[in-house]
């Protein structure tokens, strides 16, 4: 596969996303009312942003994209090398909870995909789950997902 397609179709792909946003916040009402923001208001404007510039990269990459291969010898292995903890952390999310597989996905990445030291590391891998608790969890008061771990510490 030619790099031009791949980001003119991966560009559409995001374009028809936000529509897609943009069509389930027209359900809702999207306006400002007497307590505040409507429950479309903010899907709408970030769904019709993210549609606005995926029209735009889809005619940027066609008419002035790279050319060439998308993936050149060699860089299959980098591109694995991030996916694959990726998917393994969102496979864990599920059974394990969030704050856990978080954790582990950042040490590795940190770590071995970064190439960083040990402490910086861990310091990122400790220090960003309980941030995400206090910003989603307390202050937001929006859920994530919890698993045996969150029970055994009685978060939930």
């Amino acid at each position: 596969m030619r790099r031009r397609t791949a980001e003119t179709g991966f560009a559409l792909l995001a374009g028809m996303l936000g529509l897609t946003v943009v069509a389930g916040a027209l359900q809702h009402d999207s306006g400002w009312g007497p307590t505040g923001p409507g429950a479309g208001y903010f899907p709408l404007r970030v769904g019709g942003l993210l549609a606005a510039l995926g029209l735009l990269q889809a005619v940027r990459a066609a008419m002035v994209g790279q050319g060439g291969a998308l993936v050149q010898r060699g860089s299959t292995g980098r591109v694995l090398a991030l996916l694959l903890p990726t998917l393994a952390f969102g496979a864990a999310m599920p059974l394990l909870g969030t704050y856990l597989p978080m954790a582990l996905y950042l040490l590795w990445m940190g770590r071995f995909a970064g190439k960083q030291g040990w402490v910086p590391s861990l310091a990122v891998a400790l220090l960003a789950p309980p941030a995400f608790y206090l910003i989603f969890e307390a202050w937001l008061m929006v859920p994530l997902a919890k698993g045996p771990i969150e029970e055994w510490l009685g978060l939930f």
